[in-house]
């Protein structure tokens, strides 16, 4: 009988152990995503607002105080393209650079939308990849459905 009780004191303490892991990782992970999630929403909503303000700007010292406003809010060794598209309408503005910095920040907005929800999620890791996976699979079935309805315009 004694070693009944000591299978019980030893499962009880287990468990209560394995149950404090589980609420301190709960607990941490979800202060972590609430204010990584909300940093990077308020992120969003300042590029949302910046990349409209630089295609739309026709002075030239402005222009270049958007770019970097916009450039310091990337990071450097994944965006350089978008900051290398902004240079090259800083320095010859046009409709077709202004349409293709318009459709790079949708992209990229896009996929940190989609990371922000997988990370959200119950199963977070593997975000980025995953994100890029349905952003992916999302473009395809769009170029699919204007191949098979050449014109209907997507809306």
């Amino acid at each position: 009988m004694n070693e009944f009780w000591t299978s019980a004191a030893i499962a009880t303490i287990f468990g209560a152990a394995i149950g404090g892991m589980i609420s301190v990782w709960g607990l941490s992970r979800n202060i972590k995503h609430k204010s990584v999630i909300e940093e990077r929403q308020k992120w969003r909503d300042s590029l949302r607002s910046l990349v409209p303000e630089l295609v739309g700007e026709l002075d030239e010292k402005s222009r270049k105080e958007i770019r970097d406003s916009i450039a310091l809010r990337l990071n450097p060794y994944e965006d350089a393209d978008c900051v290398d598209l902004i240079d090259k309408f800083h320095g010859n503005p046009s409709d077709e650079l202004a349409f293709a910095i318009v459709a790079r920040f949708q992209d990229l907005l896009k996929r940190d939308w989609e990371r922000a929800k997988i990370e959200a999620g119950f199963w977070p890791w593997r975000a980025r990849d995953r994100a890029d996976e349905r952003v992916n699979t999302q473009r395809q079935r769009s170029l699919n459905a204007r191949k098979s309805n050449p014109g209907r315009s997507s809306g």
